[in-house]
């Protein structure tokens, strides 16, 4: 018996995420040692940041664009162009020798990729709806596996074929992923086409959405705490444990954001069928705020590790709720263009919460910015209450107007 058409989206497109996502995070860690082939080291850092926030740079500005087009033409031929650009990349990064090349293919990067938000947008609109939460949730728990993954297989590819040889094989991963969804994956709810309209128009018609506002916040917000800690880690680990740092249990450490995603991120979704999302998000809000000012205090690397893990397990649910949001409750019309914003307000917390953490460990010490981004999360309901106000009085109003029209 053949299965669902949108059940084989469903593993096809995990198994092309995983792959994806893996071949992003086993290339990322090892930029600065890629670098320090081509400059004198005391200028690895600079470069090295150059090289990471390039990536994030284009990507707010670009991924609106995608997404309207994804509106237009479909959600298939965008994830595709947008494997076909990435592998692309991947092999011309391994081709570099010198940093500004570098940089250069982190800018193209950012503004010509997109395989992972696509892939989501095609799963939430070629769903039935009581699955395509969970469906997109199952997703986003593909490309968290990944990131667990990858910086341990780009180690070994590293240690085995060299920086560059790893890109290649990021490379050839993401070529086999676009190949499988190119091959197996079937959009049968394309766009229907509408009247033509501006990116200022679309990023206008967003703002007036209440549900859009909540999607991006609580997304922008959880991927600048989950990035926010990643500059002053390793080092606050390393601390802790003095002369007995280990980088293994760095590394370890590193990762426990990922596998909180990976195990939690569709429980998260499916608490939506028994909750509000206000509750839901500010349940999220309280114990990833709660966890990172505790996470804060700790001295003990094992406290510190058990407390910042369960604050990733609430730190997770963020990124599938505000996709879930979409996927459930913005007109499928403009549902390319949401997940394309919404991709773009997470790019945009990927850069305030290592910018603020910056500025606060400096400051204040690195112990700070976990209590400053605990902070964050322990206000940050309020917004989300004042705006799910505005959703309830826009259903009310349009039940109304449904009644009178009966």
């Amino acid at each position: 018996m053949a299965i669902p058409y949108y059940r084989r989206n469903l593993y096809v497109l995990w198994v092309s995420t995983f792959l994806v996502s893996a071949s992003w995070t086993q290339v990322g860690p090892f930029l600065p040692l890629f670098l320090s082939e081509m400059v004198e080291s005391d200028r690895v850092d600079m470069w090295a940041g150059m090289a990471v926030s390039a990536h994030f740079v284009t990507g707010i500005f670009m991924m609106p664009v995608w997404g309207k087009l994804a509106d237009k033409y479909g959600r298939k031929p965008m994830a595709v162009r947008a494997g076909l650009c990435l592998s692309a990349i991947y092999y011309l990064l391994s081709f570099s020798t010198a940093p500004w090349h570098v940089v250069a293919c982190r800018l193209l990067n950012g503004a010509l990729t997109g395989f992972i938000p696509m892939s989501i947008a095609l799963v939430g609109t070629n769903t039935p709806p009581q699955y395509s939460a969970r469906y997109v949730a199952s997703v986003q728990t593909s490309s968290a596996a990944g990131t667990v993954i990858g910086p341990m297989l780009g180690g070994v590819l590293a240690s085995l074929f060299g920086v560059r040889g790893a890109l290649y094989a990021s490379g050839t991963l993401v070529l086999i992923s676009t190949i499988l969804a190119a091959w197996l994956v079937t959009e049968r709810h394309r766009p229907v086409p509408s009247r033509p309209t501006t990116l200022l128009a679309d990023f206008r018609t967003a703002l007036d959405m209440p549900v859009m506002w909540v999607s991006m916040f609580i997304s922008m917000v959880g991927h600048a705490a989950v990035m926010g800690v990643q500059p002053v880690l390793v080092l606050h680990v390393e601390t802790m444990l003095g002369r007995a740092a280990n980088p293994a249990l760095s590394g370890s450490i590193m990762a426990l954001p990922g596998i909180a995603v990976f195990l939690t991120a569709t429980r998260w979704v499916s608490l939506l069928d028994e909750r509000p999302l206000q509750q839901v998000a500010f349940i999220a809000f309280l114990g990833s705020g709660i966890g990172y000012i505790l996470a804060g205090m700790m001295g003990n690397i094992w406290l510190f590790s058990a407390v910042f893990f369960a604050a990733s397990l609430f730190v997770a649910a963020f990124r599938p709720l505000g996709a879930a949001v979409v996927a459930t409750e913005v007109e499928e019309s403009f549902r390319g263009r949401a997940f394309g914003l919404q991709t773009s307000a997470t790019t945009m917390g990927g850069l305030i919460g290592p910018l603020l953490a910056g500025v606060v460990a400096d400051a204040l010490g690195r112990s700070a910015v976990f209590l400053a981004l605990g902070l964050i999360m322990l206000i940050s309901p309020i917004v989300v209450a004042r705006h799910m106000a505005h959703v309830r009085s826009e259903k009310r109003r349009s039940q109304q107007d449904s009644a009178s029209r009966v």
